[in-house]
């Protein structure tokens, strides 16, 4: 039995240049070796996989194990470092490790065809390694030659590792002062305010002792200073920045910039921004955990492992959603094997069983890793909501799903299977006599559906399928599972069962809106805008909730921005497909309307502090907190900037009296 540890993915680097950069490769081109590389012995071994288990970004290179010993090399194209002491060399990696001993991963040089390899950096696991990303310096005989040539190379027993991972892979002459942004780790969706974090590195020869962080959306910048650091070639620096991102419901592109390093800027800022898209949800549900294990009658690894895990299943079978998928292999394998199993098997890499996968990621098979991928689901925001119904007719299927997002989602994929709660005769070689949640058809095939989804539309599918000549043995035993995820990362987002001749209920209306605890006056669940005036010199945003007419339903409320606005709330029936849109108009009583509200103008919003107005002539002005408290004011306010650097983060209410008395309120949000 083989074992992979659970991987966290990160937005790595790709194809950075460093000073002058000799070798870059990213394995971008899904070549392998990739042109001008070579392999020495054990060439069929080395791939170009579609991850990111190195900790850059897919795809990448992989070494696969295999029997044997050997020393295999990915050797690189030859390169003129006439006239250098020294280089300099970084790449990242993953090692899964299998037994913990007896071989050994390591970076030589070589020039002039000597077939003489120096190491430069080696290691002898003794268990998984990374991911992580190396860097060091290079100063032997063969720097200074016109055909230096380095290899990432694996020597001894091919058995003793599962899998090695590498990525960018970089030979380059380091400048001076060169600060390079690695990553940005703000989460990819967000519910409300989120900090915005990464990784900075120094590739440079200099210290670094201070960073000037930037962060902007939409062209407003936020800066951050760092100091007190003593960066040396080669560390990172996972950073925060003293600004929370706090945008309404939508996405965003979220640029990161080093501007400065020690004070100055560096000596190459083409390597110091990156963009990331920070999606702001509207809505969070509770998430459900996908188990999907490969296994077969013909393991007796397996049948070790399910003495344990199928109790466990059993008293968690409310938290997840769980399928099994029979392999043909070991041995003559299990006769419930399908070639849509083995699709799925290949999405997922699966090269032994039994082999678990939690959320779409590898999990080691114990019953402790499997309550880790419930535990973090459960901490996990659910980011979309599905109901399933399905009916049998004979050996026909009809199944209906629909997803409601809370965000937008593009290049995700709905897997469907129908399986067998029970199975018997697929008894093999390995002791067992019983099998839970077999997998018998994937709907419409094991691809699933392609689908993008739009924030808060429901998506529905509906397939017919035929389930004659599956391995079907009990025809009222069937069950069916959902799992929504990226296509790509393979995760997770929510998982399902359908419920069989379920007929999920269309009322989404709603009985009841209410502004601050009060009930809007007439309300008809049948009339969708309603339009309310709030008493002069209101500065908080009012709390809007609502009933719903079948609590079984959802309601999604995504409130005003400010005044005057539209709060809205989207009611939906159980079955998620029956949909209604309510607008509540909000508009405070000031005597003036919108040209006089829009006449004020106040930014930047949000702002770090200082405050611009334009139209605010000769007035009188107070600040209020978001719970409603004066924090700052200013009569007869001629000027057209304030400072309300003093004041902590958090949303702000500026209430201006106009010569005219009229008063016009802004909402804004103050980060520093």
């Amino acid at each position: 039995m083989r074992k992979l540890s659970t991987l966290l993915l990160l937005l790595g680097m790709s194809a950075f240049v460093f000073g002058q950069t000799y070798v870059s490769e990213d394995f971008n081109s899904n070549q392998m070796p990739p042109t001008g590389w070579s392999i020495d012995d054990q060439a069929a071994q080395w791939s170009v996989e579609g991850s990111a288990n190195a900790g850059g970004v897919a795809p990448e290179a992989k070494f696969h194990y295999t029997n044997g010993n050997a020393t295999s090399r990915l050797i690189s194209p030859a390169v003129d470092l006439s006239g250098l002491s020294s280089v300099s060399f970084t790449f990242s990696h993953f090692l899964d490790d299998y037994s913990g001993s007896g071989y050994s991963l390591g970076v030589a040089t070589t020039s002039g065809a000597s077939g003489t390899w120096t190491d430069v950096w080696t290691v002898n696991p003794t268990g998984d390694i990374g991911p992580e990303t190396l860097s060091f310096e290079i100063d032997n005989a063969d720097v200074g030659q016109a055909d230096f040539q380095f290899c990432i190379y694996f020597s001894g027993n091919m058995y003793n590792l599962d899998d090695w991972y590498i990525d960018d892979i970089i030979l380059y002459n380091p400048l001076d002062l060169d600060g390079v942004l690695i990553s940005i780790t703000t989460p990819t969706y967000v519910s409300g305010t989120a900090e915005v974090t990464g990784v900075a590195k120094n590739f440079g020869n200099n210290q670094i002792t201070s960073l000037d962080i930037d962060w902007e959306v939409d062209g407003m910048v936020h800066s951050t200073f760092i100091d007190g650091l003593s960066l040396d070639f080669g560390d990172t620096y996972d950073f925060t920045c003293t600004d929370l991102f706090d945008f309404p419901i939508g996405s965003y592109d979220l640029m990161v910039t080093i501007a400065q390093v020690n004070g100055t800027e560096d000596d190459d800022p083409d390597n110091n921004s990156l963009t990331k898209e920070v999606n702001v949800v509207s809505h969070t549900v509770d998430k459900k955990a996908a188990l999907e294990e490969f296994t077969s009658s013909t393991c007796a690894p397996c049948a070790a492992f399910h003495v344990s895990f199928v109790p466990w299943c059993d008293t968690h079978a409310d938290e997840m959603t769980l399928v099994k998928y029979q392999m043909n292999w070991p041995g003559s394998g299990d006769p419930y094997y399908t070639e849509e199993g083995g699709v799925r098997r290949n999405y997922y890499g699966v090269t032994w069983v039994p082999w678990l996968v939690g959320d779409g990621e590898f999990c080691n098979t114990n019953t402790a890793s499997a309550q880790a991928v419930l535990d973090a689901a459960a901490a996990t925001p659910g980011l979309m909501s599905l109901v399933c119904s399905h009916s049998l007719d004979g050996t026909v299927m009809t199944i209906t799903t629909t997803i409601l997002p809370y965000a937008n989602f593009n290049g995700f994929k709905v897997t469907i299977d129908v399986f067998e709660y029970l199975t018997t005769e697929n008894t093999g070689t390995n002791g067992e006599t019983s099998f839970e949640h077999v997998m018998m058809k994937m709907v419409p095939g094991p691809n699933g559906t392609s689908v993008d989804l739009v924030d808060r539309v429901p998506y529905t599918i509906t397939e017919t399928v035929d389930l004659a000549g599956t391995n079907v043995e009990e025809w009222d035993d069937l069950g069916v599972a959902v799992i929504v995820q990226n296509t790509s990362s393979k995760f997770v987002f929510q998982s399902g069962y359908s419920l069989e001749d379920m007929a999920y209920a269309t009322e989404g209306r709603l009985s009841a809106i209410y502004v601050d605890g009060e009930a809007i006056a007439n309300f008809d669940p049948d009339v969708m805008d309603y339009d309310v005036d709030l008493p002069s010199g209101t500065v908080e945003m009012p709390a809007i909730t609502a009933e719903l007419m079948d609590a079984n339903g959802i309601k999604v409320i995504v409130p005003a921005n400010g005044f005057p606005g539209t709060a809205t709330i989207d009611s939906y029936g159980q079955d998620l497909a029956t949909h209604y849109t309510y607008n509540v108009n909000l508009s405070v009583l000031t005597g003036i309307g919108n040209e006089t509200f829009e006449a004020v103008e106040v930014y930047p919003n949000p702002t770090n502090g200082k405050l611009y107005l334009k139209g605010a002539d000769n007035t009188n002005i107070k600040v209020y907190s978001a719970i409603g408290n004066e924090v700052a004011s200013y009569e007869g306010f001629t000027g057209n900037i304030i400072d309300l650097s003093n004041l902590g983060n958090g949303i702000y209410f500026i209430h201006t009296v106009l010569e005219d008395k009229t008063v016009v309120n802004k909402k804004i949000n103050l980060y520093r």
